[in-house]
């Protein structure tokens, strides 16, 4: 696996995604995270890349923002996988 592509990476390039689908979505982190079972601080942490986001929440997200991408479900699955030394 490159460095490009190391589960860290893949976390931050998710995080990226799902924060760019709540904005376009005008919801702020504020508003987001309670409706999504999530403290402003964790949700946060998990757009920034530095928490792992699991499928399920993921699947929240989507059903909230509306906006289904059936490749972010692979990306979460891919950037969970351990980190090899």
């Amino acid at each position: 696996m490159s460095e490009r592509n190391s589960p860290p990476d893949l976390r931050r390039n998710l995080g990226a995604k799902l924060r760019q689908m709540r904005k376009q979505a005008h919801l702020t982190l504020e508003l987001a995270a309670p409706k999504l079972d999530k403290t402003r601080s964790a949700l946060h942490r998990v757009e920034t890349g530095q928490t792992k986001a699991n499928v399920h929440l993921v699947r929240s997200m989507m059903d909230l923002y509306d906006a289904y991408d059936p490749v972010l479900l692979d990306e979460v699955r891919e950037a969970n996988k351990p980190n090899p030394r």
